[in-house]
């Protein structure tokens, strides 16, 4: 038994562990380190959650706005036909018939171009930001002038000299 070193009693610190393949492991866990890997993780699952919950936004934003478009779409185009009745109904000199439309759709400006085309005519509302078009149909029997407007107050007139509708901003 005498070839045994003598045991020595010291602060846990003082102590030295054998770490893989034999080498002295003298590393301490750090605090600091803790704390900033906590931190790193932490901050890639809130970047996360933010991009995820912000694809989502933009996707009901989207909607909201092509919902909206399509109401104010419908509303100019029952005036429109109103309009064109109107002036199918009797003879009418000058007509003029006022819609208030909203300024904007879920914050966003847009436009309403009328077109005429093979297929019909129709009412093009776009919205800018984001960038969305949303098309209604409509049938009159006196001539549309095609022609761009942007959101609020429209006008829907009726030039008997040419014998079409206008729609104005």
């Amino acid at each position: 038994m005498g070839d045994l070193p003598p045991r020595r009693r010291g602060r846990r610190s003082d102590r030295v562990r054998s770490g893989p393949l034999g080498r002295v492991d003298r590393r301490g866990q750090s605090t600091a380190l803790e704390y900033t890997l906590a931190l790193a993780v932490a901050s890639l699952a809130i970047t996360g959650l933010f991009v995820a919950a912000g694809d989502f936004v933009t996707q009901q934003r989207e909607g909201v706005v092509r919902t909206e478009l399509g109401v104010v779409g419908e509303q100019l185009a029952g005036e429109v036909l109103a309009a064109d009745r109107l002036v199918r109904a009797g003879d009418t000199g000058t007509l003029a018939l006022e819609s208030s439309l909203p300024d904007d759709v879920a914050g966003s400006s847009y436009t309403v171009s009328v077109a005429d085309t093979p297929t019909g005519q129709w009412l093009n509302l776009t919205s800018q930001d984001p960038e969305i078009t949303v098309a209604v149909r409509l049938e009159t029997e006196t001539p549309l002038d095609p022609d761009t407007v942007g959101g609020g107050r429209v006008r829907v007139v009726y030039d008997a000299g040419a014998d079409h509708l206008e729609v104005r901003g």
